[in-house]
């Protein structure tokens, strides 16, 4: 007889065994944040135990508070999905994902994991997003930046430099869209995923940070107290990183890292960022629609729809973005995977929904050390 429930204090390292043995991976090295040494992340996770007290299964869900132009969205991003290969095929996954789900119906605005699309489809989750992945080359500094100077600009390990803790808190909280980052635990969060976390000086004095991978050819986050040292950090870290090209990934409401990059880039994509539940509709399309309405804009105009069965009426004139939990009496009827696919992806275009023009996909972006 198996027994689904949380996880108890004493399983954190059962907990973490499981991860390791079912992804080959060593979870407290790339999740310290939640695996670390010192941390009890043992309450986030709902378990299948066997009769012997066994671990068969988990899944877990990291808390995780998000803030988008001063709207506050409860959100959770799930990971951890671990099943023991003695254990596959009986179900456990479908019934932890069944309870954490039904359970964060009540709490949570919305659900966020990365994981195979077709495998979490059946979850009620969408691949969508917005990112937006520049590759920029020597040749691109060397005639596009030829007149920048970089002079004084240079690199460290970021927690290396006195008050970065403070210093990075700062620049994520004054973004228009961030997740909630505890300040004590910032250095672990910045090692996220292998990444390593760099502070950008101007003759001595942190000016900004970037967030790399273990090779230094991708730069996830691209911090600056000061837009106009965009360039000059680019130009600097092309020498410092000794690559012959980086990429670096932004969210498309950051408009002075984009005009940057758009300027000087050999190239670009747009890429999905991750797979999204959302539980509350009027929430997040507030939330988003204003911060489209504040940074790359948004035509006026109105959209009312039924999505999961939620009635909504969203509306943009020149002082904003409003939405009512109504809808009109001719409003189209979607279900969850049709609105999902409507606010989250680029392929909202072929639908036979009319909608106001460039309203979506929202911008929805997760950086990389937020994930979980």
């Amino acid at each position: 007889m198996v027994e689904y429930r949380m996880a108890t204090p004493n399983e954190r390292d059962e907990c973490i065994d499981l991860a390791n043995y079912a992804f080959r991976l060593d979870f407290e090295t790339l999740m310290p944040k939640a695996y670390g040494k010192n941390v009890d992340s043992s309450a986030m996770h709902k378990v299948a135990v066997d009769e012997k007290g066994r671990l068969r299964a988990q899944v877990a869900v990291f808390p995780e508070p998000l803030t988008v132009c001063d709207y506050t969205l409860q959100t959770g991003y799930l990971g951890t999905v671990s099943v023991h290969p003695r254990a596959r095929g009986e179900g456990h996954m479908k019934a932890l994902m069944d309870m954490w789900l039904a359970e964060l119906r009540n709490t949570c605005d919305m659900v966020v994991l990365y994981g195979q699309r077709q495998r979490y489809e059946y979850f009620g989750f969408t691949l969508g997003g917005v990112k937006i992945k520049y590759f920029v080359g020597k040749a691109n500094v060397r005639h596009a930046l030829r007149h920048v100077n970089d002079t004084g600009i240079s690199f460290c390990p970021l927690f290396e430099v006195e008050g970065a803790e403070s210093f990075a808190h700062s620049i994520n909280t004054s973004r228009l869209a961030y997740i909630e980052r505890n300040l004590q635990q910032l250095p672990l969060i910045f090692n996220t995923l292998l990444q390593n976390a760099l502070g950008v000086l101007d003759k001595g004095k942190l000016i900004g940070y970037l967030i790399v991978n273990e090779a230094g050819d991708e730069i996830s986050e691209f911090a600056m107290k000061n837009t106009d040292d965009i360039s000059r950090t680019i130009k600097a870290y092309m020498v410092y990183s000794r690559a012959e090209r980086i990429s670096i990934y932004t969210p498309e409401y950051d408009i002075q890292l984009n005009t940057t990059l758009g300027s000087i880039a050999e190239d670009y994509v747009i890429e999905t960022s991750d797979m999204y539940h959302i539980l509350d509709f009027a929430n997040v399309l507030k939330a988003y629609l204003t911060l489209k309405f504040k940074t790359t804009g948004i035509v006026q105009g109105e959209f009312s729809a039924v999505m999961d069965g939620q009635p909504i009426t969203a509306r943009v004139d020149a002082s904003g973005v409003t939405v009512e939990r109504s809808a009109k009496p001719d409003a189209v009827v979607l279900n969850k995977q049709q609105a999902q696919a409507l606010l989250l992806t680029q392929h909202s275009r072929y639908m036979a929904v009319t909608a106001p023009v460039g309203w979506f996909p929202l911008p929805i972006f997760w950086y990389k050390i937020d994930k979980f």
